[in-house]
């Protein structure tokens, strides 16, 4: 009956009318008691002075003051220092009104109508906020105590006890479908350890893993700080406690994602691996940018794949004169499209299905447009494919990037960027060898003496979520339930935002002086296999027990360790510290032309073994025992030996 009873309450809330109806009895209650008091419990001057009459001016006074402060509005049982604040100003206003009648009565009608005294006002007031305080914070009691018994709730704290960490607090207790209970805060700031909110006391970190998590049986942490004031490498460090603890760690968004900027404990979130394998925030000259695009005509190529894409997206907030979005992946294009019309309302854009390999097509776009900067970050990057399809890298990331390069220099192009990845780095697979090759490509040409456009290239590691990247995958094979597949149980990777790596690719763009290789700060590398046990237990399983992890066995050309610089190569400082510059090699022109036109003559005609061994001859570093080729090789000429 009494879960009945409870389950009725909790899904009712008391009206409106309700509540000013008892708000309104406290106060005619309270005054009446005033004027007892007031006479020390004389009835007969009580009758004498208290004129019922009153009533209508007293009434009135705290109806208004109850309709201007809404202290009806607020949900009686979650009730926060907020409402009591509220209720307490509404009931002052309430006899501030009152006070104000008496004095002008007092002044100028006191022959006509009665004088409420001062003193009855001050203890009306005294009395009716006790008693409206009071009833709140007990009906607030009965809720969170004597009619939750019955419920089963789930003990969390809260890392952050400031603004942030009491808006969670109240999202929480506002909403009755999550059944939990706040057992404490956790802060950094020691002048608020030891101390309490709303009751709820604070805790240090240290003491709270050692001791509270345990006594209180929690099994939630909701992190509530803003991200300017709590590091990633502190996050991590919670994030990392709470893994050994085998908690679940939430967190809330920033405050401009919040629904009509109030947050509720529905939009509170999981942290995702992505926020953890970010790095702190980059300072980027944005002004720099502004101006370096604002009057420009801007073509971008793979405009539709993940890094294409946000470097629109960029452009666009840059307010770029003109983009033009070149891919031959309809549906991504498409897609893109449709996100731009609704997102940048005054876009100057045009969107164009074409392939970068189709000179005819990109002829008539540079005719048409007449781009002064070309961004060119179409490529095949799928490294298992391009092993099986080498022509294909070759006719895109080799062939495609030489046509958008010559025809950049035959129409005056200003600039031209190639986005290009660590893997192009003693490249151990076809994928990588492609980009290396482009790369020499683009600094054969800028160091022509008739070159006057500005050739640059950015090399960067893996961007975080991108398609058909580790974590993408890891999170379908964890919502199908495992196993979760791992290639080595020692590879690793850098990481990076698609912004933040979409953002150095411009700043870059706009610190060149032409042919150099930029190269992109990208951290400290990650091992993978801890990537796929802390995403299992940030999905709420345990590595090994809920879902397993298996090691598949590297790929062919796959590498234990990405690098970002060749051995040649020295680094020099930008004013970014997270840019830095390539020193590059000297590559005669003629040469290099001649090898990649013998290389794409060779893409329809040739057996992949040959097309291979002509990237090897352009790239000597492109070698690898896990390469396709390579075990092709060597199973050849085992075979071979056996044979003779």
């Amino acid at each position: 009956m009494l879960k009945i009873i409870s389950n009725y309450l909790n899904k009712k809330y008391i009206p409106r009318s309700a509540v000013v109806m008892f708000d309104l009895t406290t106060v005619i209650v309270s005054f009446i008691l005033a004027y007892i008091l007031r006479f020390n419990f004389d009835l007969k001057a009580v009758a004498a002075h208290l004129h019922f009459h009153e009533l209508f001016i007293v009434i009135p006074a705290f109806l208004v003051s109850f309709w201007l402060t809404k202290s009806y509005a607020g949900i009686i049982r979650h009730s926060t220092t907020t409402d009591i604040a509220r209720i307490t100003f509404s009931l002052f206003l309430g006899s501030s009104l009152l006070g104000v009648y008496t004095t002008l009565i007092r002044n100028f009608a006191a022959d006509l109508f009665s004088i409420i005294p001062n003193s009855v006002i001050v203890i009306q007031f005294t009395i009716a906020s006790m008693v409206a305080i009071i009833s709140r914070l007990l009906i607030k009691s009965i809720f969170n105590g004597w009619l939750n018994k019955n419920t089963e709730l789930k003990n969390i704290m809260i890392f952050g006890a400031g603004r942030l960490g009491q808006i969670t607090m109240n999202a929480i207790l506002m909403d009755d479908s999550n059944n939990y209970k706040i057992v404490g805060f956790i802060d950094d700031n020691p002048n608020i350890q030891y101390k309490s909110v709303a009751g709820i006391p604070i805790f240090n970190l240290e003491q709270a893993f050692n001791k509270v998590f345990d006594k209180k049986n929690v099994v939630e942490l909701i992190i509530a700080i803003d991200k300017k004031h709590l590091s990633l490498k502190r996050k991590r460090e919670i994030v990392d406690h709470c893994i050994l603890k085998k908690l679940v760690v939430k967190e809330i968004p920033t405050v401009n994602k919040w629904l009509h900027g109030k947050l509720t404990s529905g939009e509170i979130k999981k942290v995702q691996i992505e926020d953890l394998l970010g790095r702190e925030a980059i300072s980027f000259d944005n002004k720099n940018i502004e101006e370096g695009v604002k009057k420009e005509v801007i073509l971008v190529t793979g405009a539709a794949g993940s890094i294409g894409s946000e470097i629109v997206r960029q452009l666009l907030n840059f307010n770029a004169y003109q983009v033009v979005l070149l891919d031959k992946a309809e549906s991504d294009l498409y897609n893109l499209q449709t996100e731009i019309v609704s997102k940048f309302k005054d876009a100057n854009f045009t969107a164009i299905v074409g392939d970068v390999t189709n000179e005819v097509k990109l002829r008539k776009i540079f005719e048409k447009y007449s781009p002064s900067i070309v961004i060119n970050a179409a490529a095949y990057k799928h490294v298992p494919l391009m092993e099986e399809f080498p022509g294909e890298a070759i006719n895109v990331n080799i062939g495609g990037t030489r046509l958008v390069a010559n025809l950049a220099v035959e129409y005056g192009v200003d600039k031209f960027v190639l986005v290009s990845t660590d893997k192009a780095v003693n490249p151990t697979n076809v994928m990588g060898a492609s980009k290396r090759i482009s790369e020499i490509y683009i600094q054969s040409l800028a160091q022509r003496s008739d070159n006057k456009t500005k050739f640059i290239t950015t090399r960067f590691g893996n961007v975080l979520g991108s398609n058909g990247s580790v974590i993408p995958l890891f999170k379908k094979q964890i919502e199908k339930g495992g196993p979760v597949t791992v290639t080595h149980s020692e590879i690793t990777r850098f990481f990076m935002t698609i912004p933040e790596a979409c953002l150095l690719v411009l700043e870059a763009s706009f610190m060149a002086k032409g042919g150099e290789i930029f190269v992109f700060d990208m951290g400290e590398p990650v091992r993978i296999y801890n990537l796929a046990e802390k995403m299992i237990y940030l999905s709420g399983f345990v590595p090994h027990k809920d879902i397993n992890i298996e090691i598949s066995g590297l790929r062919p050309g796959e590498k234990l360790f990405e690098e970002v610089l060749k051995d040649q190569e020295d680094l020099l400082p930008t004013h970014n510290d997270k840019i830095l510059i390539g020193k590059t090699q000297k590559h005669e022109f003629n040469k290099v032309n001649q090898r990649i036109i013998n290389l794409l003559d060779c893409v329809d005609l040739c057996e992949n073994q040959k097309l291979v061994h002509l990237m090897q001859e352009i790239v000597p570093e492109f070698k690898s025992k896990n390469s396709y080729y390579s075990n092709q090789t060597k199973k050849e000429e085992k075979e071979e030996s056996l044979a003779v």
